[in-house]
């Protein structure tokens, strides 16, 4: 298991520094496109006091913002998987723990986060709960007065079960983002149908949607991007 998570760990940081000295700089990405948007329309917080919950080695997202914070709290529950992303994003603080439980029961470290990046895989909680379904609704508990929220969207569900196959779990996965997106094309919507699902959530804790986006990573997931203002 060993050797299979440091090869995994070793082809991802490879792909991110070839990238990285092809083009000089990390540029390019679904997260730096964005960023670059959010900057230019006044709406990117000057210094980023960021959180990620699901931080994995710090090559998925991380790098992307990491330049722009003055803090970086990366949550990740595989103590393998966070003690490579401790050397490869040096700046950060990177818990190894339950990113989970910790936001669900007042866990974090702090209460004022102007940068929230949620980008979880399909299957959560011990297959209690999918996406981030079960803990975006917390993370709005921990938002500064202007904040930037970065959510993982599956807008397409046939490629990905294309490329990852399917599983006994496929159902109870449609089913749940049925009842949390509330549209009837749960599977190959378009990706700015799926913000209403969150934007509900963030209406319903009082706070002022200053925009809203989706833009793509790839042939079946994006980010949700939402520009918050506490009311």
């Amino acid at each position: 298991m060993i050797i299979k998570k440091l090869i995994y760990v070793r082809k991802s940081q490879f792909s991110k520094w070839l990238l990285s000295r092809i083009f000089k700089k990390r540029v390019g990405t679904a997260m730096q496109t964005m960023l670059q948007t959010l900057s230019a329309n006044h709406m990117l917080p000057k210094n980023l006091i960021a959180l990620e919950l699901f931080g994995f080695i710090g090559t998925n997202a991380t790098m992307d913002y990491a330049h722009l914070a003055d803090y970086i709290e990366m949550w990740e529950i595989d103590p393998f998987f966070a003690k490579e992303a401790q050397k490869y994003i040096p700046k950060a603080r990177v818990i190894c723990g339950d990113s989970i439980k910790a936001i669900s029961n007042g866990g974090l470290l702090r209460k004022d986060y102007n940068f929230i990046v949620i980008d979880p895989n399909v299957f959560m909680h011990n297959y209690v709960s999918f996406e981030s379904f079960g803990i975006f609704g917390h993370a709005l508990k921990y938002v500064a007065k202007d904040t930037v929220i970065f959510v993982n969207i599956f807008n397409n569900v046939e490629e990905y079960i294309k490329k990852y196959g399917a599983n006994e779990r496929i159902e109870d996965w449609i089913k749940a983002r049925k009842e949390f997106f509330a549209i009837d094309n749960v599977v190959s919507a378009r990706g700015i149908d799926y913000l209403k699902g969150f934007e509900k959530i963030i209406k319903a804790e009082k706070l002022d949607i200053v925009y809203s986006n989706f833009i793509s990573r790839n042939e079946y997931v994006g980010f949700g991007v939402f520009v918050l203002k506490k009311c």
